[in-house]
């Protein structure tokens, strides 16, 4: 496991369909997110099974509450070794556990053990600018906003921008992470 302030990150398990099951058919939980038809249990498992493959370029953990308790997941994609570089996602499907920093200390977690474990030098994600409490945790762990895309998804009859948000390793160090060097 990988462990943070308030989650612990660990590999996905058969067991998170359940959870994911019912958040992804919430359309609260999905607001953000891009277009989701209703899902069965079949989907869900087929997603989580197709999240436990393990690949060069991906990286896709569960988080828990440090007492146990499946909140969402979080990962890495499109990692690339030679550039020391990937893309961050994340879903914390449980409302309850929203606007209380567990999102944040998952992104600095996962980013920690990105710079330290697997020595990324630059990590990047693409956030819906209108989302504040999600645009603040990223700054927060240090992201800088690097560009919008004009009207680069659709969403409620609509189209919004996006913007571009990069985090490099000595950036984070800046933003009073302990014990990176």
């Amino acid at each position: 496991m990988i462990q943070g302030a308030k989650i612990s990150l660990r590999a996905i398990e058969e067991a998170d369909v359940d959870s994911y099951h019912a958040w992804i058919n919430d359309d609260e939980t999905n607001q953000w997110r891009g277009l989701h038809h209703p899902a069965s249990k079949e989907d869900a498992a087929e997603w989580i099974n197709t999240r436990r493959s393990k690949t060069k370029e991906t990286l896709n953990l569960s988080v828990s509450t440090k007492e146990g308790t499946h909140i969402g997941f979080v990962g890495l994609q499109g990692i690339c070794a030679r550039s020391r570089r990937a893309e961050v996602w994340i879903y914390i499907g449980s409302k309850a556990h929203w606007g209380q920093g567990y999102g944040e200390d998952t992104i600095r977690t996962l980013c920690r053990y990105a710079f330290e474990e697997m020595n990324l030098f630059r990590i990047w994600l693409e956030c819906n600018p209108e989302f504040a409490p999600v645009v603040g945790c990223y700054e927060n762990v240090g992201f800088k906003n690097e560009g919008n895309l004009r009207k680069a998804y659709y969403r409620n009859g609509a189209f919004h921008d996006t913007c571009i948000m990069g985090l490099l390793r000595d950036e984070f160090v800046e933003s009073k992470e302990p014990g990176l060097k």
